[in-house]
């Protein structure tokens, strides 16, 4: 069971515990009734526990339906809250201004009705946001070390896993060699799985097309799912893995590293001066990082590309994304007169959700400045 799955229960029992106590730790009942409801809140919030690949075993061919209805569940319940924190904060503030009589916070059932109602709406659009082929988000970047313009394209976060559906990798292929890009560059966790339990998903992505090579490099969910098998189930797709070294493209020098945020762990450290070592003075410079970081007084490159984030991916998950990680969602300048894109990536971890955290195809159209 990952570390993920550990915060994520942890963070999703703060929310049913606050829905506990919002509709029945104040009502009028029975100690033993409201246990009756603490007891199911508690494994409602730890239901990230308890749909891993083990589980496979006890459900068989069903297991896919019992991992989605799940998280349909633990997303529903945190959308519940999110829906019931804004009602309530509404109207105090409409109580306040006497916009209409105050409202009592307990007993109005129909008002309840209504937001559970609203909740479940939006946990359907989340699960439909979170199937869905991405959109292709255009990031145009100038730099007068550019004269002829490059398409970039960045597939971030695929977290191929046993019970994606090949529909979206295969769509999501076409999509991006519809592009006509220059250059693919894979930011990390494409596999999430034993890969020989997804190579048939996995080889989709061999369809690929660039005119100037397919890189990728490692994320964490790679080395969770086992360093040396993930890396030679790209390699053998044909793809050019970038790790503490990198690759002259003309104009352009990409450089990549080990994921920052795990790859220490598993003695794969981030090396900067060695992924640069090959650049030659003028190239615009490409780093590939899987993690947003920021390398405090490194100005090796111009633009740094991450992914990781995934935006959030469920609100308001963003808020603990974001004080975790600097760098959340989109274009950030950076203390080194660099940059820094950050995808919310194509794919998503756990549940195949997501909620005002877009998943995306990103293009980084890089032009000569005028």
């Amino acid at each position: 069971m990952s570390t993920c799955a550990y915060t994520t229960s942890f963070l999703g029992c703060l929310a049913t515990l606050a829905l506990f106590a919002r509709y029945v730790l104040f009502a009028d009942a029975g100690t033993v009734s409201k246990i009756c409801f603490l007891i199911p809140a508690l494994v409602v919030g730890c239901i990230p526990l308890l749909v891993g690949y083990n589980f496979e075993n006890i459900f068989g061919k069903f297991y896919p339906v019992y991992r989605y209805g799940l998280y349909f569940i633990f997303i529903g319940a945190v959308i519940l809250l999110t829906v019931t924190v804004i009602r309530d904060v509404l109207w105090l503030i409409g109580a306040k201004s006497g916009w209409f009589s105050p409202y009592s916070f307990h007993g109005h059932l129909k008002v309840d009705l209504y937001t559970l109602g609203l909740s479940l709406l939006l946990a359907a659009w989340a699960l439909f946001e979170g199937v869905k082929v991405p959109a292709v988000k255009n990031v145009t970047i100038a730099s007068e070390k550019i004269s002829e313009n490059k398409t970039i394209v960045v597939l971030s976060d695929l977290h191929i896993h046993r019970v994606l559906c090949p529909y979206k990798i295969r769509h999501i292929v076409a999509r991006t060699n519809a592009l006509k890009p220059d250059i693919i560059l894979l930011a990390g966790d494409i596999i999430d799985d034993d890969t020989s339990r997804v190579a048939d998903i996995t080889a989709l992505l061999k369809n690929l097309k660039a005119k100037d090579g397919i890189y990728f490099v490692t994320g964490n969910h790679e080395f969770y799912a086992g360093y040396q098998e993930t890396v030679l189930a790209l390699k053998e797709l044909g793809f050019k893995f970038l790790e503490n070294d990198g690759v002259s493209l003309g104009e352009i020098y990409l450089a990549g590293i080990p994921d920052t945020f795990t790859g220490q762990t598993y003695g794969k450290n981030a090396d900067i001066k060695q992924a640069f070592i090959g650049a030659r003075p003028g190239q615009y410079r490409l780093l590939m990082s899987h993690t947003p970081t920021d390398f405090k007084g490194a100005n090796n490159f111009d633009l740094e590309i991450a992914g990781h984030t995934h935006g959030g991916q469920i609100f308001p998950f963003h808020i603990f994304t974001k004080l975790h990680n600097k760098y959340l969602s989109g274009l950030y300048p950076m203390d080194n007169n660099a940059s820094v894109y950050v995808s919310n990536g194509a794919g998503q971890w756990g549940p195949q959700m997501r909620f005002l955290a877009p998943s995306e195809i990103t293009v980084l159209n890089l032009v000569k400045e005028n």
